[in-house]
């Protein structure tokens, strides 16, 4: 009776992978990368908007880099990768999101920081799938928050927000 049960677990465990497999490539991170690419280059972003603080950029650059190898089996490269990412930070903006009039002065009860960035996706295998693209982000803050005051971890919670959108655009075909 061991012997059949460990028979039909031995069974459904093949079937099982021939199901995944069959369809194409399938990653368990949701990721559909051609089995012949295997590296990725990610350039430095560069702060265009000249807002932020002063390591945005590397901040931006570090979450890019860590998050595809991470969520990938892509080998990261300085340049010439099968798949190629540049772009560049575009805005970093504080804007009142709400407002409130008080007797004759309106006054922001809550602020809107807004971050884009423009991505120039290539890849060396398909180039049908290249593309130059901006990816926008917001997050609400309190009226007494203002741009040189943006908590650290909020920025990496935008940043993390727009890298996985990049991703979800690259290897995800999302």
């Amino acid at each position: 009776m061991i012997s059949r049960t460990k028979g039909l677990t031995l069974f459904l465990s093949l079937l099982l992978a021939i199901f995944c497999t069959a369809c194409g490539v399938y990653s368990f991170t949701g990721t559909s990368i051609s089995p012949d690419i295997r590296t990725i280059s990610i350039q430095n972003f560069e702060n265009s908007a000249g807002e932020g603080p002063s390591n945005l950029t590397q901040v931006v650059t570090n979450s890019f880099r860590n998050y595809y190898q991470r969520n990938t089996n892509l080998t990261v490269l300085q340049r010439d990768g099968d798949l190629q990412l540049e772009g560049q930070i575009i805005s970093f903006t504080l804007t009142p999101a709400a407002v409130q009039r008080d007797g004759n002065i309106d006054q922001a009860t809550l602020n809107r920081l807004t971050m884009g960035i423009q991505i120039r996706f290539t890849n060396a295998k398909d180039p049908e799938q290249d593309f130059d693209q901006q990816f926008t982000i917001t997050e609400d803050f309190p009226q007494n928050v203002d741009i040189t005051s943006i908590p650290p971890a909020a920025i990496d919670r935008m940043t993390d927000r727009l890298v996985a959108d990049v991703f979800n655009k690259t290897v995800a075909n999302w």
